[in-house]
């Protein structure tokens, strides 16, 4: 029934973002390559519309149910089935993630059933419910998708060369990705339980980091030139954030990042007891600050790959704070042990 309900969720807010959200790009235009850089260097998407576009199945489907559903006003597209489903497996994909990483890290598990649709709060919350800037990219959930896989892989320690290997994929599709390889570094001071900064320079650590970091760097200056003869989207981004910091209207978005929670879990972070969940908030004003310079800082989307750590986090700040509220009030071991109980028949 869980799942069911999950999915059916998950759909809602897809349909959603898809349905109140306009593309910032032309759909044509972004698929021949003459879209405006540097979202035109995002390419894992382009190709991969391209393929939808002259797909002849999807293309009679499209046709089929352009023809028998009143719920579409306009021609269906065959890339929309396909922008369905990436955007709807990026979601599932950061909800399974937050979910397996909280059951982890939790010594409880009592909000087992709530991190998914919590994940989903908050993809709602910085997708579709902004009042500036309100656009949709089409490798956003995608990356969403990417980078919460990379999360896992990880946190839970994964084969190196699987993660690299998602990570060649992910950086074709946004460059977001470097800071993944900032997470796998600070997961790295807490491989084998204790902490120990100086596994940040271990062979293991960089015999990973560094090659990424190469292709990473190589790939961008390969795909800047390919499509330097595009228009080029300059903003004075620095100049533009300054103002925006310092102009009231601007803050309840910019707070949109995160879902409001980033304060809440900057101040309660030692309530998590999982350490490497609380170093890697130390990725956060390297993010700002990435954003500061090349982005617009309330465009919460940029803040959308962190959506499954922010859950979990939040979610443990919020067990922890529970467990002390029924323990001043002198609950019993007993009922502790029901509330544990009851956390695992979420499960």
């Amino acid at each position: 029934m869980l799942l069911l309900l999950y999915t059916l969720a998950t759909v809602q807010v897809v349909w959603a973002y898809h349905s109140r959200v306009p593309s910032y790009l032309g759909l044509d235009k972004y698929e021949n390559g003459t879209e405006v850089t540097p979202c035109q260097t995002r390419v894992l998407m382009m190709l991969v519309l391209r393929w939808a576009h002259s797909n002849t199945l999807l293309v009679h489907l499209a046709n089929l149910v352009s023809t028998v559903t009143p719920i579409y006003r306009t021609q269906i597209r065959p890339e929309t089935f396909i922008l369905g489903l990436w955007d709807t497996a990026g979601t599932a994909i950061a909800g399974w993630v937050a979910t397996r990483i909280y059951i982890a890290a939790s010594p409880r598990r009592l909000l087992t059933p709530y991190i998914y649709p919590l994940v989903l709060v908050f993809c709602a919350g910085q997708y579709i419910l902004l009042a500036l800037h309100v656009y949709r990219f089409y490798y956003d959930f995608p990356s969403l998708g990417f980078f919460s896989a990379g999360l896992y892989l990880i946190y839970f320690r994964k084969n190196p060369l699987v993660f690299a290997a998602l990570f060649v994929v992910a950086t074709l599709n946004r460059e977001t990705t470097l800071l993944l390889l900032l997470l796998f570094v600070l997961a790295s001071v807490t491989d084998g339980g204790g902490m120990d900064w100086r596994r940040i320079c271990a062979p293991r650590t960089l015999r990973i980091v560094v090659p990424l970091g190469v292709f990473w760097w190589s790939w961008h200056v390969l795909v800047n030139r390919h499509f330097a003869h595009n228009h080029f989207a300059y903003i004075p981004a620095s100049l533009i954030n300054t103002v925006l910091l310092i102009w009231p209207p601007a803050w309840p978005q910019l707070l949109t990042a995160g879902c409001f929670s980033i304060p809440f879990l900057i101040v309660y972070r030692k309530k998590v007891r999982d350490r490497t969940l609380r170093l890697w908030l130390w990725v956060l004003p390297a993010w700002f600050a990435i954003i500061f310079l090349y982005g617009i800082i309330v465009e919460a989307r940029l803040y959308g790959e962190l959506i499954p750590y922010f859950a979990c986090m939040a979610a443990l700040i919020a067990e922890e704070a529970i467990v002390s509220r029924f323990q001043a009030q002198g609950w019993s071991c007993g009922s502790q042990v029901a509330m544990e109980e009851a956390g695992a028949a979420g499960r």
